[in-house]
Order: C-alpha cells, then sequence, then structure tokens
C-alpha cells in the first residue's frame, strides 16, 4: 500500500495550479500519454523532470536507439522515467530530487504546465490537482511484450478536476476514432491541437506493440 510522505503532499500542493498528474496502471501506455500532453505548447518538457535519460525537447520524437528503461535501451515502451509521486521507492534519488525541484520552480516561473505521472491515486493526497486517469478495457489493448497478469486498466468516474481518457480510442487504428478521442483531451485542457506529430508518434508506438488482441 502507497505511504504518502511529506514530500509528496508539499509537492502536489506546490504544483497545483500548474500540474496535470497522468494516473494510470501499468501496461496501459501512461508513458504515452505523458508524452502526447507534454507536445502541446503550454507544458514544460525537461530531462530533469521527465526523463532521466535522453535531454530530448521533442517529447513525441522516438529516438534512433529507442528510449531508456532501468539502464538499457528498449524499442518498446516510450519510458519516461519514473513516478515522482512515487518517491518512496526511491529514497536514494535526493539529489535528483532537488535538481527537479529547482526545474519545477523555473517552469511555474515561465507559467508553464507540469506533467508527471503515478500509478497511485492522488486524491488522497490532493484534492484540487488536476488528473487525467487512463480509462479503457486491456482485452482490448493487449499488449503480449508487456503482458501484466491479473492488471485491470482503470475505470472511469465522476470527480472533480478528473478527466477520464480512453486509450483504446486514443491509439486506435482508425483515424477517426483517434481523431475525437485527441480533440477531446485538446478541448478539455484548451490546447491547442498537434494532431500530425501526435498521430504519427502514436503509430510508430503502434508499430513496436505485439498486440494479442487490437
Amino acid at each position: 500500500m502507497f505511504k504518502p510522505a511529506k514530500y509528496q503532499i508539499k509537492l502536489l500542493k506546490w504544483i497545483e495550479n500548474k500540474g496535470i498528474i497522468v494516473h494510470y496502471e501499468r501496461g496501459s501506455a501512461g508513458n504515452l500519454v505523458q508524452r502526447v500532453v507534454a507536445s502541446h505548447n503550454p507544458v514544460y518538457w525537461s530531462k530533469l523532470i521527465n526523463n532521466s535519460y535522453i535531454p530530448e525537447s521533442n517529447p513525441i520524437k522516438w529516438p534512433e536507439k529507442g528510449f531508456m528503461e532501468d539502464g538499457l535501451y528498449t524499442d518498446i515502451v516510450c519510458h519516461s522515467t519514473y513516478s515522482y509521486i512515487e518517491e518512496e521507492h526511491h529514497q536514494n534519488r535526493v539529489a535528483d530530487r532537488i535538481s527537479r525541484d529547482s526545474e519545477i520552480l523555473k517552469a511555474i516561473r515561465a507559467n508553464k504546465i507540469v506533467v508527471l505521472k503515478s500509478h497511485v491515486d492522488i486524491r488522497i493526497l490532493n484534492k484540487n490537482i488536476y488528473v487525467i486517469r487512463i480509462v479503457g478495457d486491456e482485452c482490448k489493448l493487449r499488449r503480449k511484450n508487456i503482458a501484466r497478469p491479473g492488471r485491470h486498466f482503470l475505470q472511469p468516474i465522476v470527480e472533480d478536476n478528473t478527466y477520464n481518457l480512453n486509450i483504446n480510442n486514443l491509439v486506435d487504428k482508425s483515424y477517426d476514432i483517434f481523431e475525437k478521442e485527441y480533440l477531446a483531451l485538446c478541448n478539455q485542457y484548451k490546447f491547442t491541437p498537434n494532431t500530425k506529430p501526435v498521430r504519427d508518434f502514436i503509430l510508430v508506438w503502434r508499430s513496436k506493440q505485439d498486440f494479442g488482441n487490437f
């Protein structure tokens, strides 16, 4: 069970009006959604905040070698480092935390949005911060190469400051289904659509998955 520390509470309060948390279950493409959201101009994308390994300036550009995960390159997932909301699992990364906090302050001063991700429901810590809840049907997005036996995707809920994003629709091979879901996301957060680059990135992501039933 997740046991929040003072740091998590302080962090969420700090970015309450300038933050979006992507809440997702493993295997439901949380890294993909974080990168899609970060491709929009109001969002601050930074190596120190979002990716500990690759100093990329474009969150939806797939590197030639793939992304770094646990010290190794992978061409399957678009990894964007661990979740700072779950800091209790990374107590040895205090130096990273200090550097990251400095970068978050820079983002706030620039009037930018910070987007983080979490496997835990942060509503127990903060009722006001914006949350993108990745929902859907895991049977329709069964990725054999990263199977998560016994796990189930989150289901939609009605909750203040929470937006339910259907991952099945966002990554659907049908352009029309994708576009409807993507434009709804943009409308929710008043993003100027970045449709073609986002679609191209999703298609690259799709091409690297071993779908069991999709």
